[in-house]
């Protein structure tokens, strides 16, 4: 009786132990859940608000957030896999008409950047981003317009730029939106063999935009070709392609036999109302965008030499992997056509393919991206119309900054970018230069330049100031030209286009006729090169300080 007793109790005790065991662990995992907030992935901080001018005015404005420890980065043309910091640039955006902006950023101490050009003041924020807080941070912002350059006639635009109707990223409207948010004021759409965007760019243009129609004429070679492409060409101020067919895969548009395909290029686009101009003519490694018809075609209107990358301050470039700065060699190759005597028009094209920066290129140690304006061309027009734009670049009324500044206005015996002046021999010419930045320019004595047919004449410090202004007398014994350098740092660097100076007999000089500098074929060979006639700069990505003294200015 007792034995059957105690085993009916026990029975009884078991199911009892298992409903507090089974309590226990309900309370625990309920603990548990209210301990480990379940937060998404994808969360991250943002940094919110509203850009206005000095008058209360919105405005739309560029918003640049960078890591603020700037390292080095690994990063892949291809899908292979890196480990790593990619980029230092963790994102960008741009205010919309009303001037609202939002940026997502991750948890870490961040430079944030409010900019709308070298016209404008700067405006730059130490961050620290918490983790764990998602509530968002409202940065309100006023900048204030430093310089009017409309005012005088010049207008900052971009002559290269791509969208989704080739290998870019955004629509037309998009980027017109994004210029503007840099100050632009007109802008040259060049996707790669195609105008397809052509009705949605045009139908930008408005009283504050030029929109201008091109086409990157970009070049593969046929299976007869002795060369593996020709390079890459802007047709400008086009209403349709021309040299090229129109076969429905845009890359195969331009596959060419020989140099005669190029020349054909050049005297189509004359022949429908367009300017032709060079791109990018040095490259990286040797492939079918470097241009290989030096000395075997004639009469283009100008070549691109400052692409996309930082300037040619600095002679040898990190990211290059010939360690070649390639936008040096473009200046080289336009100073050679300057002194055989051709008026040459050299431009700057930022060459976008990502106006907020993902996918933009170089990516280093270094306060440098490629977006819409950087770099810029800054064209002089009495009347800001499509026409005098066009007769601007035409001309070489034009100076070349990047978007960061400075800008640059020099005249040589009130006489601008693009004229001719007379001047006897052994006269004096007054030069007169006129630096504008946003941030201190460079103290150092060559912070300023004045080159003539080809070699450094004079130099200056701007003393740190942010603006310079000087009037130099030249002593002129021969004819040639005059280019006016700049420099702030890293990366603020500025560069004219020649004014010419023609001593008696007058009318000789520039010359009328093409003319080309000798043994120009030779540039044709990959690593072959002109000869390097100006030293580097006072100022690069290796040995500026700007960035890391406006870190200590933000501490």
């Amino acid at each position: 009786m007792m034995n059957q007793y105690s085993k009916n109790s026990q029975s009884k005790k078991f199911p009892a132990i298992t409903m507090m065991v089974f309590m226990i662990c309900v309370s625990c995992l309920i603990k548990a859940q209210k301990s480990k907030i379940n937060i998404p992935s994808s969360s991250k901080q943002v940094i919110h608000g509203r850009i206005i001018d000095e008058t209360g005015n919105p405005l739309i404005a560029q918003v640049q957030v960078w890591y603020f420890d700037i390292q080095d980065v690994v990063f892949s043309f291809d899908t292979t896999e890196t480990n790593g910091r990619t980029d230092n640039l963790i994102t960008v955006d741009y205010s919309n008409q009303n001037g609202y902006y939002s940026v997502r950023v991750p948890s870490d101490t961040v430079l944030f950047i409010v900019t709308k050009g070298p016209e404008w003041e700067l405006i730059y924020k130490k961050m620290i981003i918490n983790p764990r807080e998602f509530d968002g941070i409202e940065y309100n912002v006023a900048i204030k317009r430093l310089y009017d350059l409309g005012s005088l006639g010049w207008y900052g635009g971009d002559t290269h730029m791509h969208s989704i109707h080739s290998d870019g990223r955004q629509s037309p409207s998009e980027l017109v939106h994004t210029m503007k948010g840099v100050g632009l004021t007109w802008g040259i759409l060049t996707d790669h063999n195609s105008i397809s965007g052509k009705k949605e760019w045009l139908a930008e243009g408005q009283s504050d935009f030029i929109p201008i129609l091109g086409a990157e004429i970009t070049t593969e070679a046929s299976e007869t070709s002795i060369e593996n492409g020709y390079g890459h060409f802007n047709q400008t101020f086009i209403t349709e392609l021309s040299g090229i067919t129109a076969n429905p895969n845009i890359w195969a548009r331009a596959i060419f036999n020989d140099h005669t395909n190029v020349q054909n290029s050049i005297d189509l686009t004359h022949a429908h109302g367009g300017l032709l101009i060079i791109n990018h003519p040095y490259q990286n490694w040797d492939w079918a965008g470097r241009f290989k018809s030096w000395g075997e075609v004639k009469n283009f209107d100008g070549i691109e030499i400052w692409n996309c990358e930082p300037p040619h301050s600095l002679t040898t470039s990190t990211f290059d992997p010939n360690l070649m700065n390639r936008n040096t060699l473009g200046v080289q190759s336009w100073f050679a056509y300057l002194n055989s005597g051709k008026k040459l028009s050299g431009l700057a094209g930022s060459d976008t393919h990502d106006a907020y920066g993902t996918n933009a290129y170089p990516k280093g140690k270094y306060f440098w991206n490629t977006m819409a304006g950087n770099p810029r061309t800054y064209a002089f027009m009495e009347d800001f119309n499509e026409l005098q734009l066009k007769e601007a670049i035409k001309h070489g009324r034009l100076f070349l900054t990047s978007g960061f500044g400075p800008i640059l206005l020099v005249t040589a015996g009130g006489e601008t970018q693009g004229n001719i002046i007379r001047v006897e021999k052994d006269e004096k010419l007054d030069v007169a230069i006129e630096v504008l930045a946003n941030h201190p320019l460079l103290n150092s004595d060559d912070a300023v330049r004045i080159i003539y047919n080809g070699k450094i004449i004079k130099s200056f410090s701007t003393e740190g100031s942010i603006i310079f202004e000087k009037s130099i007398p030249l002593n002129i014994i021969e004819d040639g030209w005059i280019v006016v350098e700049a420099f702030g740092e890293w990366p603020m660097f500025a560069m004219t286009n020649p004014i010419f100076v023609d001593v008696p007999p007058f009318g000789d000089w520039p010359i009328e006729e093409w003319v080309e500098p000798e043994n120009l074929k030779l540039w044709n060979k990959y690593m072959e090169q002109p000869e390097i006639t100006i030293p580097d700069g006072p100022s690069n990505w290796e040995n500026s300080q700007y960035i890391y003294k406006l870190f200590d200015e933000i501490n």
